[in-house]
């Protein structure tokens, strides 16, 4: 946006409608004059429109226009930052950005802008120049995310004053743009290799004006942005004008003279190895330009527009296709093979997308049959050998993800490290039998080893395999549709054969339905299905909401509101697809932290060893033995941390069933050999210290190689014996704090925020020495044997005394200068040992600094703020742990209920009482008899296990039914509340309800939704967050909208997107952040949360379970639970509910009633209690119930969307199957609707455009109601 270029035009432009809008009650004089004051943008606007028009010759270069009209421009331009983070905003950002650009392109076409960019391109005369290219930018701007708007009034326009001027220069503009020009490269090129040519004209002339060529075909494709129809056709024949001008066709015309430019190119470079710097610099504009070029073709004819598709199929347009596909089938050959043109390689990849694209728009509302399929057919068969190269190499790249993943290549990578050999990969290649010897020769060839011959497979995989899946789903759309539509041409068989692997890997991921296009006909349309739609439509949760709905429709909706049940369904899926999906473990997140996790401890472990092998030098054999030990235990306790056995876990997952198999027996050999290993080592070590105590020889040795320097270097300082007593109990702290500091470190690898907080809350000071001491000393000796004579060992001890003196804090903060000598000296004489223990100074000082004095206030801020970030991030992973596992948990909840009435089954009366009974054993009083006597229950058991079982299995009975109510919070409540406010937002939008009728007395969930509409959190969980503004919109020129918003609880700030006004942040406080919380909100969310029936049962359950403390049989009530637990029981129940059947299971279910029946008799009727069971059975009729179920979802006798019966579709074999599972499958539909939600408006296809606008006005004739394509085209189809 300008900000500040703008800054004083446009407080001239707001100022008027700003004092309108603040002052609405002023005197009428004021009014007036204020009124008669002229609009500055609207009379500069009048002025260049004036000289326009008046103009007969060429446009002349007005300064003043350019420089307004960039203005004009960037102000209704995102700018290229804000469109390339425009993927990661969300669906309210997207809007609120949407809503901004309208309201400036809103200021300028009012005041004539649209107007004076047609007339100003009429008025150049087809000749190229600044002005045009600044109106270019203008209309580009004002046209932009497709504004109806301001193409109907370029359309009126045209339409009105008959300009034939417009489209001559526009088709006299495309005859200026320019193509590689290889004459021109080639002199360049010569000139250069004498050096007669500068920097500045190296590439210009090769192919100029790039960018306007590209903003001249923008700009046409955003007059059919949207598929305008109307504009669409008058671009093709101007109907009216005394000249027509084919706009299609000069397009067309410009594509094909591109195409043979970069043929052109691609000859000069097919005998070179690679393709230069200035080749690919070329090669890379003309590219962008193709693709802009393609991009309008699409536009043009989408919708679809019959009218300019059959101009496009009588065009050259084949010529253009055929000559495409060569230089696609070679270059990509040849550019994979290099490193150094990839990024040219992504670019060709994209304009090939884009031309398929543009042919799959070709066959939009086509027929079977039809003569553009035939055509399109004939272009294929006449560049067969350049298709079968394409296929060829998106099969190669395709299958690629599944060897590297497969079981078998991790024998090549059993560490998953991402890197091999070429030898073997190539061996695994050969292995999977999917390559052919030139295949694997040119995939060879494309992966770049190193000088060990090794390269790293992952990333090779991921640099070819996301682009080939891209296009070839392209590829896979185009033959599918072609084969569907042309059933009986022989000629695409051959290229169905080709691309038989690829079909059949796309196929998870192509969706296909049927819907009943603009022209009452049955269309198919094909779209692409996400993985993780795909993951999550298996979720437990989302199967329930399936099989739910299935008894909602047939149970109790009707034929005319079965499409309105079944779009809610979708939409309530949809959103919780959306939460599984958040809710998930987050497992590509896992392997970087793994890998990360695991290169550090690597390191640590390379660290330790070198450390090691310094001090067992320096050390005897008894010290060595207790460091092992010391080093044995602390790896010991590190296996059994957390975070390791998390890791563990994960490395578990992701083993193949052969490691699994291997690791289980390894894991018991591990043991043996650890076992036995122990053994010889203890008492190897046992021996080995007598042996080197009692018969050792270092106490001569250490003499002889003892020099008269050491002694006297060792020697006592006189000034500072005896000073320090404690020198052994300062060591052992040091020693104990530096190994619980590491520990510290290792437990928390990858958050060193976490390490420092651990080490200031246990109050760990790290010394600045290092991990092992101070540095050596003046008298230091290098190498320490115990058994040397008392005087040596004497002046070790007394200059260790010396250096932990200096490490004392009693002792002052800096050294003495004698200290400071000494520790020069040590250096000089031992700088190996210096440089060993140097390095680990600066890392410690930086994982915990010293404490100061001035910091001491702030480390509990900094620790609580750390610490309640950690806990919140534990407290999400935690509850979304329990939100995924909320069906095993009632499982788990069920089995434990059961097992709570297994023991209860040992419970027996008994008439009194003793003292000395175990006080596990369970009792009550049973109640009084007609004797008067008191009865007891007691658990009739011997083992004496029995009674402690049953108090364990009731507190963890309760525990995990209160798990359940909080897995169930966060996993169905948010769809409970997306539900309502989606029911609230259509009644506001459509119905006008609280606006035009208000709900009845007696509604009371209508009298308790009137709470929440004018919170500002509404609507919080469904999508469409503008519901409000859509609200007024619709209803505020009837009823007020100032009264609607006041209603709705809205800030009339809010409707105004003027950019000029930005809202001022409040500081953050409690007051504010109290003020934050929507209370009315909340507590018209907990009125709906505890008005849901589910949430209100698992209540009901945990509070059972609770009361099963105070007497056991109420457990009995869980058992209940079954029939809510178990599909097949649910199912039965409905059926015996809605049919009066006795169905599979039903014995089950009435077992537990009679259960229950039981415990109540025991406890209240014994009397009449009888034993006796019935033992026969009843015959079970499982086909009833599935008969019942599966017609319902799948099989059934008529298909749920167009209602045909099986009749019909059964006259060939597996008909109705095929139809129900891939024609019109209900799982496509909601798919389809989800991707036309996450799919940016301006990229819709024609048939999604028409169905999009069906779905927003909750229409839905688009379903093909009592029809299907094959019906339609029986007697073509055969």
């Amino acid at each position: 946006m300008v900000d500040v270029e703008t800054t004083c035009l446009c407080s001239s432009i707001y100022l008027p409608g700003f004092v309108q809008k603040t002052q609405p009650k002023v005197e009428d004089e004021e009014e007036e004059e204020v009124r008669k004051q002229p609009d500055p943008l609207h009379q500069l606007i009048l002025h260049f429109s004036h000289n326009a028009l008046t103009e007969c010759s060429s446009l002349e270069e007005d300064p003043l226009y350019i420089a307004y009209a960039d203005m004009m421009a960037k102000s209704c331009d995102e700018g290229e930052e804000e469109e390339e983070e425009e993927k990661d905003k969300t669906f309210e950002e997207k809007e609120m950005e949407k809503q901004k650009m309208l309201y400036q392109q809103a200021r300028l076409h009012d005041r004539g802008a649209a107007e004076m960019v047609l007339q100003m391109i009429s008025a150049s005369k087809g000749r190229l120049g600044a002005m045009v290219t600044f109106t270019l930018k203008l209309g580009i701007s004002v046209l932009n995310g497709g504004n109806i708007l301001v193409q109907q009034k370029m359309l009126d326009y045209l339409k009105e004053k008959r300009d034939v001027g417009f489209f001559k220069s526009l088709s006299g503009l495309m005859m200026s743009c320019s193509v590689l020009d290889l004459n021109a490269f080639e002199r360049q090129n010569k000139a250069e290799g004498l050096g007669m040519v500068t920097e500045e004209g190296s590439s210009s002339k090769v192919l100029q004006n790039d960018e306007f060529t590209k903003d001249l075909f923008r700009f046409l494709q955003l007059l059919c942005e949207g598929h305008n129809n109307d504009f669409q056709n008058f671009l093709r024949t101007q109907t009216g004008n005394t000249t027509t001008v084919n706009i299609i066709i000069s397009t067309v015309d410009y594509l094909l003279r591109l195409q043979e430019s970069i043929s052109d190119f691609y000859w000069y470079y097919s005998g070179k190895d690679i393709i230069d710097e200035a080749g690919q610099r070329n090669f890379s504009k003309a590219l962008a330009v193709a693709k802009q070029v393609f991009n309008s073709l699409t536009e043009y004819i989408q919708g679809p527009c019959i009218g300019n598709q059959q101009s496009l199929a009588h065009s050259r347009l084949w010529d253009a296709v055929v000559g495409f596909l060569h230089v696609f089938a070679n270059m990509q050959m040849k550019l994979s093979q290099d490193s150094s043109q990839i990024e040219l390689l992504k670019e060709l990849l994209d304009l090939q997308k884009d031309m398929i694209v543009m042919m799959l728009s070709l066959l939009e509302g086509n027929v079977v049959n039809g003569t553009i399929g035939k055509q399109m057919v004939d272009t294929l068969v006449e560049s067969s050998s350049n298709v079968e190269m394409i296929l060829k190499f998106f099969d190669m790249f395709l299958k690629l993800k599944d060897l590297t993943t497969s079981d078998s290549f991790k024998e090549y990578d059993p560490e998953r490290k991402g890197v091999i050999s070429k030898k073997d990969f190539q061996k695994s290649m050969e292995n999977q039998k999917q390559y052919s010897q030139s295949e694997i020769e040119f995939l060879l060839s494309c992966a770049e080893a190193d000088e060990n011959d090794m390269f790293n497979y992952e990333q090779f995989v991921e640099r070819f395999h996301v682009p080939a899946k891209d296009i070839g789903f392209n590829v896979a759309v185009l033959l599918t549709n072609l084969s569907e539509h042309m059933p009986h041409d022989a000629r695409l068989s051959t290229f169905l054969d080709l691309a038989e692997s690829v079909l059949s890997y796309f196929e998870p991921y192509l969706g296909r339905i049927e819907i009943m296009g603009g022209a009452k006909r049955i269309e198919r349309v094909y779209f692409e299905i996400s993985e993780s739609s795909r993951t999550q439509w298996e979720k437990p949760q989302v199967k329930e909401s399936k099989r739910q709905f299935i008894f909602d429709v047939v149970n109790e909706g009707g034929e005319s509101e079965k499409m309105e049940l079944f779009v809610n369904f979708c939409e309530d899926t949809i959103f919780e697809m959306q939460l599984a999906s958040q809710i998930s473990e987050p497992d590509p997140v896992e392997r970087p932290e793994e890998d990360e996790e695991e290169k550090q401890i690597v390191v640590e472990n390379q660290e330790e060893e070198e450390e090691e092998i310094v001090m067992f030098e320096s050390s005897s054999a008894f010290t060595v033995a207790c460091i092992s030990l010391k080093k044995s235990l602390c790896h010991f306790r590190q296996l059994l941390t957390l975070k390791s056995m998390r890791r563990q876990y994960r490395k578990f997952r992701k083993m193949s069933i052969r490691e699994m198999v291997r690791g289980f027996f390894s894991f018991f050999w591990m043991i043996i050999t650890g076992l036995f290993h122990f053994v010889y080592s203890l008492v190897w070590g046992f021996f080995h210290i007598l042996w080197t105590t009692m018969f050792g020889g270092g106490l001569v040795e250490g003499a002889k190689n003892m020099k008269v320097t050491d002694i006297l270097g060792n020697m006592p300082d006189p000034t500072q014996f005896g000073i320090h007593g404690d020198v052994l109990e300062m060591e052992k702290m040091e020693a104990s704090e530096a190994s619980a500091l590491a520990e510290m470190g290792q437990m928390a690898q990858g958050d060193a925020g976490e390490a420092d907080l651990m080490a200031e809350l246990l109050n760990i000071q790290p010394k600045k020495e290092g991990k092992h001491g101070a540095e050596p000393g003046l008298g230091d000796v290098s190498e320490v044997v115990v058994g040397d004579a008392p005087s040596i060992a004497s002046a070790v001890r007394q200059k260790k005394a010396q250096l932990a003196a200096k490490r004392s804090p009693l002792n002052g903060e800096q050294k003495s200068d004698s200290e400071k000598g000494d520790s020069d000296d040590g250096e000089k004489k031992d700088p190996d040992k210096s440089k060993d223990e140097g390095p680990p100074e600066p890392a410690t000082v930086k994982k915990a600094p010293k404490k100061r004095i001035g910091q001491k206030k702030e480390l509990p801020e900094v620790f609580m703020a750390s610490f309640f970030a950690g806990l919140e991030v534990y407290q999400t992973k935690m509850l979304n742990y329990l939100a995924r596992n909320f069906y095993n948990l009632r499982f788990l909840a069920l089995f434990v209920a059961f097992a709570i009435n297994f023991i209860l089954l040992f419970y027996k009366v008994t008439g009194d009482y003793a003292d000395d009974e175990d006080p596990w054993n369970g009792r009550g009083r049973a109640g009084e008899e007609d004797d008067g006597a008191l009865e007891y229950f007691v658990l009739q058991e011997s083992t004496g296990y029995m009674a402690p079982t049953l108090r364990c299995l009731a507190v963890l009975h309760t525990i995990i039914s209160f798990l359940c109510v909080v897995g169930y919070y966060y996993l169905k409540v948010p769809l409970v509340v997306f539900k309502r406010e989606k029911e609230i937002a259509r009644k506001l939008e459509f119905a006008g309800l609280y606006i035009t009728e208000q709900p009845s007395d007696d509604d009371i969930k209508g009298q308790w939704d009137r709470l929440v509409i004018n919170t500002p959190s509404f609507p919080n969980n469904y999508w469409d967050k503008f519901v409000k503004r859509k609200v007024i919109k619709k209803y505020g020129d009837l009823y007020g909208a100032e009264r609607i918003a006041e209603l709705l609880g809205m800030d009339k700030s809010a409707l105004d997107f003027n950019p000029t006004e930005e809202t001022v942040a409040k500081e953050a406080s409690l007051v504010s952040w109290l003020s934050s919380i929507d209370t009315k909100y909340h507590v018209w969310k907990m009125g709906v949360v505890f008005t849901d029936n589910s949430f209100l049962y698992l209540v009901w359950y945990t509070t059972m379970s609770i009361l099963g403390h105070y007497n056991n049989f109420f457990f009995a009530a869980h058992l209940l639970d079954i029939a809510m637990g178990f599909k097949t029981l649910r199912t039965i129940l409905s059926s015996v509910t809605h049919n009066g059947k006795q169905l599979v299971l039903t014995v089950g279910l009435l077992a537990v009633v009679v259960y229950l029946y039981t415990v109540v008799a025991f406890n209240f009727f014994r009397k009449f209690y009888n034993k006796s069971e019935d033992e026969d059975e009843p015959d079970m009729k499982c086909d009833d119930m599935m008969t019942c179920y599966l017609f319902h979802m799948y099989v059934g006798t008529k298909c749920f969307i167009c209602g045909i019966g099986n009749d019909y579709f059964d006259t060939t074999p597996h008909g109705f199957e095929t139809h129900t599972l891939q024609e019109h499958n209900l799982a496509n539909y909601l798919f389809f609707l989800m991707y036309l939600i996450n799919k940016d408006e301006t990229e819709h296809t024609g048939q999604e455009s028409y169905v999009w606008k069906m779905y927003q006005e909750r229409c839905w004739d688009f379903f093909p109601a009592g029809d299907c394509f094959r019906k339609q085209y029986e007697d073509q189809l055969g």
